[in-house]
């Protein structure tokens, strides 16, 4: 009967450890994911390569960040130049205003991207040290279950070996 338990446990163990090592995969995927995904939005300018870098896993979050990004710096940079036409700073300029206004806007939107970028990124760094910790952990699990499974073997050894010896059974 005990030897029997074992067996369970073993066969337990192993099954645990498969499933700890199929999260660690999926995590490490996510993670490397989540990498690309920071290093296709930290770009100044998003190109078409950019976006096509982007990992299938977040290809839709990744789009909606850039979206919302281009909304956020057009709204900051919108803000900006009713600002600045209010209080007419561009009259100063005579017929080079047009110019200087959409020199103007390009930077307001410039401000405005960075700073959504720098949101963005800080929001991607903290769920990358979460997977990161969380993938820590699952790897310290797996080398307790890989120790408890070689114990487990070893102990189904030595009670073959037990069993072996009693029942006279040795070559």
């Amino acid at each position: 009967m005990g030897m029997l338990l074992m067996m369970f446990r073993k066969m337990h163990l192993i099954q645990k450890k498969n499933n700890i090592e199929f999260q660690l995969t999926d995590l490490n995927q996510k993670l490397m994911d989540y990498q690309s995904l920071s290093a296709s939005l930290a770009n100044d300018s998003t190109s078409i390569t950019d976006i096509a870098s982007i990992p299938p896993s977040l290809f839709g979050s990744g789009i909606n960040t850039l979206m919302m990004a281009h909304g956020a710096a057009t709204q900051y940079a919108n803000q900006a130049m009713t600002y600045m036409n209010n209080n007419s700073i561009f009259t100063q300029f005579g017929d080079n205003a047009p110019y200087m206004q959409q020199i103007a806007y390009m930077k307001a939107y410039e401000q405005g991207r960075e700073q959504y970028k720098k949101r963005i990124m800080a929001q991607l760094d903290e769920q990358e040290q979460q997977m990161e910790l969380k993938k820590t952990k699952l790897e310290a699990l797996l080398a307790q279950v890989e120790e408890e499974e070689k114990a487990t073997t070893q102990r189904i050894q030595a009670g073959v070996q037990s069993q072996v010896s009693h029942y006279g059974l040795q070559a």
